[in-house]
């Protein structure tokens, strides 16, 4: 613990007296945020092995098939309810004609409104589970990423620093950011990475200049890593 502490504490020294490779000041609008989720669980599922990924699409297929077989169940009974109570309600005379179809016509404007309503609430729900991760963590916040060649400082509020570039595994880019992608543990908001928007703010060097410097970097530190397991093996 106070090793860990002694090298924080160098790496903030450094922090303030060594100036920064590259500085970027960013945000992350909702839009970055959810283009950026479907590019990291893309990402992460094609590291898995294939049997790994057939295991998770059955396991996710069995399980939307029982939801969905126990919500048109329970659909089912509750659209049967009032169906009943209007059969119950409409005597023999009632019954003639268009009355005999009134009971089942109760029965599907029910069914239908309640699956419909099933829909309307799981999306609200995933709605607002989105929207209060990013009210949580990116929502009116401003992050500051600084590269320098032992380290990179990502938000002093948050994440800290990454002591070693070989720390991150890959680098993926989409059209609103990229990913700097951690090969372990996770950092800022749980995630095993941090997400770079390229919504930046003003005394920000140029995305593509931010580009060619952490792919450079991130590259040393797979060679890093190469010539480790080369030299451990030996």
């Amino acid at each position: 613990m106070a090793e860990s502490s002694g090298a924080h504490k160098l790496l903030r020294q450094e922090w303030v007296e060594t100036p920064p490779d590259v500085s970027y000041r960013f945000v992350v609008s909702p839009a970055t945020l959810q283009a950026a989720n479907f590019v990291a669980r893309a990402v992460l599922h094609k590291k898995k092995s294939w049997w790994k990924r057939a295991i998770a699409f059955f396991m996710r297929d069995i399980l939307r098939f029982i939801v969905g077989a126990l919500i048109i169940a329970l659909s089912g009974w509750l659209s049967l309810q009032p169906a009943l109570v209007v059969d119950r309600a409409l005597d023999a005379t009632q019954r003639v004609g268009s009355g005999a179809l009134l009971p089942v016509v109760t029965f599907l404007v029910t069914f239908l409104g309640l699956l419909a309503g099933f829909r309307i609430a799981v999306r609200r729900l995933v709605s607002l589970s989105f929207q209060r991760f990013y009210s949580e963590f990116y929502s009116d916040n401003e992050f500051l990423l600084e590269g320098r060649k032992s380290h990179l400082w990502f938000d002093e509020q948050s994440a800290g620093a990454i002591r070693r570039w070989s720390t991150f595994e890959q680098l993926v880019e989409f059209e609103e950011g990229m990913w700097l992608f951690l090969r372990r543990r996770t950092t800022f908001a749980g995630l095993r990475g941090i997400l770079i928007s390229k919504d930046s703010l003003p005394n920000s060097c140029t995305w593509s200049e931010l580009q060619t410097y952490l792919s450079q970097r991130i590259e040393e530190g797979v060679e890093y890593n190469s010539e480790a397991r080369k030299t451990s093996n030996a």
